[in-house]
């Protein structure tokens, strides 16, 4: 969800961002008599934000308890002289932040089918790649083939239907994945929410601070997930636990070849290395790389390199991918780092913990 300037409520002075509750803010508005004032404010054209509205009614923090769902910390929103939208956190039914498990499981089954690829042929899936950048619906061209490509990999359990008329082999029936069960998080506290920039870092090092602001957990934030794993369905094609780690380990070992290792450190970064676990990168804003299988479908790292420039070229003209396969020597040309209390984060990059 996107918020407007209207619909969220900035202290700059406290550094301090406030969520209203909405149906709670309009009774209490009703109470006080302003709704009206309140409706014309929201039609209006200009970037008016509601702070200013609530000040101009003589409405103070004080009263900010009767209509507040949370707050949060600003961060480096309040150095923004281009702050205008807050994208929000996943919430819940109950409007608490939380982690689907679905989400853990998108990147697993890119980790898996990175490992996968490995043993199917992928000359034919390579071929189909290569004629996306030669296709004017490219986006779309990909996505299908990436499709098949995980069809291919996936469908393996082998289920017929007994009476010969189906044909199952690419159903969703016959997918392993169906062996694997990741539960949604319990809800996380408010507390573990701040506010965090888009910082974009470049090949040579430089780092392009843009004024999109985004609801994210801090870092050491711990989430809790129940995963379930069918051990009989598995052995069916040789994976237990030991093959799911092993697959994600050697994914971010590849992520960082491919990818990270082209973008340099800087003196703020943060330590981020898994310490017990894995490294993983979930959610929006984490960047292209860690969500395709572009990089470890080819042999060669150039090859890939030279579709993905290509791709990206095609799909973000003015973004200057034409410098990305011999200039900048990686595509995209940007790793997506964010900043907390001074620090340089890897957006979305979390660690993975099987028990």
């Amino acid at each position: 969800e996107k918020l407007s300037k209207k619909e969220y409520i900035l202290d700059p002075k406290k550094a301090i961002i406030y969520f209203p509750h909405l149906p709670r803010f309009m009774t209490f508005l009703q109470q006080r008599g302003i709704l009206n004032e309140y409706e014309a404010f929201l039609l209006q054209s200009r970037q008016n934000d509601l702070q200013v509205f609530l000040q101009d009614h003589h409405i103070k923090e004080k009263d900010y308890h009767h209509f507040v769902a949370y707050h949060i910390p600003a961060g480096e929103a309040v150095k923004s002289l281009k702050f205008r939208e807050v994208l929000t956190f996943l919430k819940g039914a109950d409007g608490r932040p939380y982690i689907p498990g679905s989400c853990i499981k998108g990147a697993l089954r890119t980790a898996l089918a990175a490992s996968l690829i490995k043993i199917v042929n992928r000359q034919c899936f390579i071929g189909q790649a290569q004629r996306a950048d030669h296709n004017q619906s490219s986006r779309w061209y990909l996505a299908r083939e990436v499709d098949n490509l995980e069809q291919e990999l996936f469908c393996r359990l082998e289920y017929k239907d007994p009476t010969g008329k189906i044909d199952l082999s690419r159903n969703p029936i016959n997918d392993i994945m169906r062996g694997i069960q990741i539960s949604d998080s319990a809800p996380l506290d408010y507390e573990r929410l701040t506010l965090c920039g888009k910082e974009d870092r470049k090949p040579e090092g430089s780092i392009n601070s843009l004024p999109i602001f985004r609801e994210c957990l801090m870092p050491e934030s711990k989430a809790r997930m129940v995963m379930t794993i069918d051990l009989p369905m598995l052995k069916k094609v040789g994976w237990d636990k030991h093959t799911i780690e092993q697959a994600l380990h050697q994914f971010a070992d590849e992520h960082y070849a491919n990818y990270e290792q082209s973008f340099p450190e800087d003196n703020n970064d943060a330590p981020i290395a898994a310490q017990q676990g894995v490294d993983m990168i979930l959610g929006g804003g984490a960047g292209y790389v860690s969500k395709t299988l572009l990089y470890n479908l080819f042999n060669e790292r150039k090859e890939a390199l030279s579709m993905v420039s290509k791709i990206m070229q095609r799909q973000f003209k003015t973004h200057g991918h034409n410098k990305d396969l011999n200039q900048h020597r990686v595509s995209p040309h940007t790793l997506k780092t964010t900043r907390y209390q001074e620090l340089y984060y890897q957006m979305g990059r979390c660690e993975l913990i099987l028990g």
